[in-house]
């Protein structure tokens, strides 16, 4: 059976991931980047360290599902975003490895950025599409709105909104921390956050010309857990109501656009509160929401492995 390759080296993760012709996942091989305890992330020279050390031990896990089974064509993350200025040294990890592999095998590498690949993993459970649509990716670095149109290269993508300062994911990751929880800390305030969302109301974003900011409300929540309000839960409720605030401002800003899809993307969107905020307010207003499988929204290469195959078959 042909398979197809997939690399991605980004702040968090080293993923390696394989599909087939129809681009079903065939071997899913990731992991977290270590950060020490009561850290908030990694320097970019510890970031390549880490990936470099991980590649070959993920690609070792990946040898039993090749076993019948030959890679036609790799694909890689490259930059952060598809724009001349983008770059990011974490990626050239990714790329020499995915480089090196293709050229052994004789087979083509293909390129893409990390924000391509995050919404080609939303995208790959549905075949991919070549009608515009609009995207969230909301990620620990990153709070975009964005408006996509595929293209032979990938996704042509044009920022419409997004954080003025901060990221939702710097937010939430920040709180989580300085409340003692690990980094990154979304997983984690996702489950202490559930028993108080009811009755917790977030705070008020500031909002002008499309860019939110979380910078208030987070510098408030600081202030407060260094004042003594420690309980976790009510704190962590608090954080994720207030994201979907600046998120819905970013989502007003386009009401009446004909775009009919939403596709929402990034590892925040694995939130069980927000993906469920999402879906209640794409169906109020009439339009289609598309999140990623579960377990697909946080860092992956089955967007880059996608891109493979698309582009070999």
């Amino acid at each position: 059976m042909d398979v197809f390759l997939g690399i991605d080296t980004s702040c968090y993760t080293t993923s390696l991931c394989l599909v087939d012709g129809a681009y079903r996942i065939v071997a899913d091989e990731r992991r977290l980047l270590t950060v020490k305890p009561g850290k908030r992330g990694l320097s970019q020279s510890e970031m390549v360290y880490q990936h470099v050390r991980n590649l070959p031990d993920l690609t070792e896990k990946l040898v039993p599902s090749l076993a019948g089974n030959t890679i036609r064509a790799v694909a890689a993350t490259n930059k952060p975003r598809r724009r001349e200025d983008s770059y990011m040294p974490a990626f050239l990890s990714g790329i020499g490895y995915g480089r090196s592999i293709a050229a052994l095998l004789g087979v083509p590498l293909y390129t893409i950025s990390h924000q391509e690949n995050h919404l080609l993993a939303v995208l790959r459970g549905t075949g991919y599409t070549d009608t515009p649509f609009r995207a969230l990716h909301i990620s620990g670095g990153t709070t975009d709105f964005l408006s996509v149109s595929p293209d032979a290269e990938g996704l042509d993508i044009t920022r419409i909104g997004g954080t003025s300062d901060i990221s939702a994911g710097q937010f939430i990751d920040r709180v989580g921390v300085a409340l003692g929880l690990p980094f990154p800390a979304g997983k984690s305030v996702d489950m202490e956050s559930r028993d108080f969302l009811d009755t917790a109301k977030g705070t008020a974003v500031f909002y002008k010309d499309g860019e939110v900011s979380f910078s208030g409300p987070e510098s408030d929540i600081q202030r407060r857990i260094v004042a003594g309000e420690t309980e976790k839960g009510p704190l962590c409720a608090e954080t994720l109501k207030t994201v979907w605030r600046g998120i819905r401002k970013l989502l007003e800003r386009t009401e009446g656009d004909k775009t009919s899809l939403l596709v929402a993307a990034g590892g925040v969107m694995e939130n069980t509160y927000l993906r469920s905020a999402l879906a209640a307010y794409a169906q109020r207003e009439g339009f289609s929401f598309l999140p990623a499988e579960k377990g697909y929204s946080a860092d992956n290469a089955s967007g880059a492995a996608f891109w493979a195959a698309l582009r070999s078959t």
